[in-house]
Formats: C-alpha cells, structure tokens, sequence
C-alpha cells in the first residue's frame, strides 16, 4: 500500500503531532493547507504524506517561526529552511514567563492580579506596547501550534479584557475628540485588539464607542450617525483570510460617508499592502497615537487620508 493511500483522522493527527484540531482547522481555512479528505460521514481525513509535512510544520513553529511563514511549504522548502535557522532561544523577560505560566496552569485569579500589578507598574501605555502585545504574540502561536488549548487561551482573553475594561472606564470623556466607533466586521470574532486600540486612543483624548465584534456593515453606518463619528477603527486578527478582509473594507469604506475616517489594524493586516483609497492600515500601537495627534493638527485632511 501506497504510503498516499493510508488516511489519519484529525484526533490521530492532533495526538500524533501535538498540533489541535481547532489549529488545523484554521489553517486550513487561512493558508489552504492541510487538504483533507471526507470520509462518508464527512469527518476530514488526512494521508500520510500531509502528516510528514505537519510535522516538518510543527518543528519550524517550535524554533519560533510564524505559522504563515511556514504552513503551505513543500518538504523540500521546510527542510532547506530548518538548515539555515539559526540555533537559538528567545529570552523572554520574567514578567512575561509568569504570565505564561499561570495561563497553562490555568490560575485565572492569579493571572488577573499579575496583570493589575503590572499595570500599575507599567502604566496604561507601557502596559500595552511591553505587556500585552509580547504575551498576545506568545498566546496566539502557542495556540496556533496546539501548545494551548482553546480554553486557556479564553482564560487569558477574559482576565485581559476586565483588566483593561477597568482601565478604560476611567478614562472615558464623552465631550473629546475625535469622536471614534471601534467594531469588528461579521467573522470576525476576536475583541482584544479593538480593547487595545480603544486603550490607545483614550489616552490620546478621543472619546471612544466600543460596540464589540461582528456589527454588520450598514449597523456601522446606523451607529456612526447616531454618535456623530468621525473615525471607525476596524480590528483584524489572523483568524480572517486577506481576501475577506479585503473585500469587507472596501464595502464599508463605500458605505461610510467621506468624511468619516477608516483606520484598520491588527494581526490580520500586518505586513500585508492593501491599497484602498480612504483606509490608513496601522502598524504598532503608536500609529493610532500618532494619527490621533495628526487629526487634532489637522483633522480634515486625516478624514479623507489615502492608505499610507
């Protein structure tokens, strides 16, 4: 028998590999890859040479690489990169290990006030850019390599999102400007960078209206009129195809009236060149405080801004 010919089901696979039955899923959807086959009762099977090249995968991912660097590769392409990687270990700082710990461990009281503690240590700023956003890295690729599981990674999520929950409440002014909606489009259901963004820009002075993920296009354009919004920020995470996310910019920024600012950001977009006019992508944190003080300095001309 053909080695082509011998099929694994997706609980060998996640038990063979250590890569999670959830990850697998979203690569597929995401990257095209791994391609399974349905059985009769449309459970995915996987052959035997999709398991060699999951394994290749799970080793690269283990040595630090990006899953959409790596998922998609040939053998051959894997094995030439395993070669040139260097031999090293990235030292993460010992806050960091902490959190890490307490979230396999499961320990949700004592991950919320490791996160307060730091928070206070830190500041709301500095808290952001040197806490949360190194962790949601470690988070996001233990996750995609099956290291955490889908229950541990809500653990960190929910003790996140009511630490910054509280912050932002103080900070909150209704009379500021600009006046921003932050929302995710429909599919996508990740809340924790449109809580990052909102965290940035109150601190910059806007005043913000969270209205969570999955608002439907013209329910965005109903709410920016209701508040009189001048910016909509949309978040992405990985969980959404660049095509998707494509698609669903240039409906909203069609529906928006022309005056209202669209700033889009988050793991999704990263390095990708999407070029719509009257959307500016953002990078780090900083972009959105950066961009909040240009629109004070000038916001007519930020509200009609081509993507940079």
């Amino acid at each position: 028998m053909k080695t082509a010919d011998i099929f694994f089901d997706i609980t060998t696979v996640e038990r063979e590999i250590g890569i999670g039955k959830d990850t697998l899923r979203v690569w597929e959807k995401r990257y095209g890859f791994p391609v399974p086959v349905r059985d009769e009762h449309n459970e995915r099977l996987y052959p035997q040479p999709q398991l060699d090249q999951l394994r290749l995968i799970k080793r690269l991912l283990d040595s630090g690489l990006r899953p959409s660097k790596v998922v998609g590769l040939s053998i051959e392409e894997m094995n030439a990169l395993l070669i040139s990687l260097p031999e090293q270990e990235i030292e993460q700082p010992e806050d960091i290990l902490i959190l890490v710990d307490l979230i396999k461990t499961h320990q949700a009281q004592g991950l919320r006030l490791a996160l307060s503690r730091l928070l206070l240590k830190q500041g709301l700023n500095d808290f952001l850019s040197k806490t949360i956003t190194p962790i949601n890295k470690i988070v996001g690729e233990a996750w995609m390599r099956g290291e955490i599981r889908i229950f541990e990674e809500h653990l960190y999520s929910d003790q996140i999102t009511n630490v910054l929950h509280n912050s932002i409440s103080t900070l909150r002014d209704p009379t500021c400007s600009p006046r921003v909606l932050l929302t995710t489009l429909p599919g996508e259901e990740h809340s924790l960078g449109l809580l990052m963004a909102e965290a940035t820009l109150s601190l910059e002075g806007a005043s913000c209206v969270n209205l969570g993920i999955q608002t439907p296009i013209q329910e965005i354009v109903s709410a920016v009129e209701a508040h009189r919004s001048d910016i909509v920020v949309l978040s992405f995470s990985e969980a959404i195809s660049i095509q998707q996310i494509k698609t669903g910019l240039q409906q909203i920024r069609l529906a928006l009236p022309a005056r209202v600012a669209l700033w889009v950001g988050g793991s999704g977009i990263g390095k990708q060149r999407i070029k719509i006019e009257g959307i500016k992508l953002m990078g780090p944190l900083s972009d959105l405080s950066a961009a909040v003080q240009m629109w004070h300095n000038n916001p007519i001309r930020l509200s009609t801004s081509i993507n940079q």
